[in-house]
């Protein structure tokens, strides 16, 4: 019952992202009329925007580009380099270890009544694909009637967010067919034919709580509210005997990384928001870190 909906929800999204997709490349696209003065600006400019690039192109060819990047990303060894191992890499493996090893005295320490069943089950339904999804709609509908285009793109790329998510968990769910934690009497193992690792109703509520964050860093309140409705039902998942805690955390990660991917390659700089920096690629790129400095270049 639980795969026949994720793929409702999942139909739903492509067919909302396929309607909206157009919409979107009519407001990206470059002027198509040029004065002779500015064009000879624009080709000093470094990387001027082409034709075929991913971003601008309309129709699922750009979501399809970037569900590659996204599965893809692991076999980069670019995505290894020692400050992202050190920080981000090595942290997330033992906590993810950790977790997985403790998770069924973890699970013991709940009461584990029916009561906590039932509610928990009943908060986490606000993390259901077809209850962001409807949110992000809804976003994305009222910033168009309005005339706002920040809100429109937050809708939009929520929308976008949530879609990769769904892909991600389930393709997730059958590689590792992990057992759920149901009334006590599964032992959490993988390849067992079950589809708990990781938690989806965790990777869609981070994913959409990223975007908006990212949208409206200005607005504190916002990404207070927005991760802290997404931790809300991570945790309830686990009060459901629905999921482990090791597969909470590691979908709540896979869904921050998944917004954070889809705003920061989509995002309309011209729109307020968390300023994202693209520089050329053939500028060297000097940080600063502790006690290094790094120089690089970007390919």
């Amino acid at each position: 019952m639980y795969q026949h909906r994720s793929k409702r929800c999942l139909i739903t999204l492509l067919l909302s992202l396929h309607v909206a997709f157009p919409v979107r490349a009519q407001q990206t696209n470059p002027q198509t009329v040029v004065p002779p003065q500015t064009e000879d600006q624009d080709s000093a400019t470094p990387n001027p925007p082409q034709a075929s690039d991913p971003d601008k192109q309309p129709g699922f060819r750009r979501f399809f580009h970037d569900e590659y990047r996204i599965w893809t990303s692991p076999f980069r060894a670019g995505n290894y380099d020692s400050h992202t191992m050190k920080k981000y890499g090595v942290p997330f493996l033992l906590i993810s270890g950790a977790l997985i090893a403790s998770d069924r005295k973890t699970a013991d320490l709940l009461p584990n009544s029916q009561d906590q069943a039932v509610w928990s089950g009943r908060v986490s339904q606000i993390g259901a694909s077809y209850t962001l999804a409807g949110m992000a709609g809804a976003t994305y509908l009222i910033g168009k009637a309005a005339g706002d285009k920040h809100a429109s793109e937050t809708g939009f790329l929520g929308l976008e967010a949530i879609a990769h998510s769904n892909l991600l968990v389930l393709g997730l769910k059958e590689i590792t067919q992990r057992e759920r934690p149901l009334d006590n009497r599964q032992r959490g193992g993988f390849w067992k034919g079950g589809d708990s690792f990781p938690s989806g109703h965790a990777t869609n509520s981070f994913a959409l709580a990223t975007v908006f964050a990212y949208e409206y860093r200005d607005h504190i309140a916002v990404p207070i509210t927005a991760y802290s409705i997404a931790s809300l039902v991570a945790v309830s998942r686990m009060g459901a005997r629905r999921h482990w805690a090791s597969d909470i955390f590691v979908g709540g990660s896979l869904g921050f990384l998944v917004g954070r991917y889809v705003y920061k390659h989509h995002h309309d700089p011209n729109l307020p928001g968390s300023p994202v920096h693209r520089t050329s690629r053939l500028i060297p790129t000097l940080t600063f870190g502790g006690r290094e400095i790094d120089l690089y270049w970007g390919f």
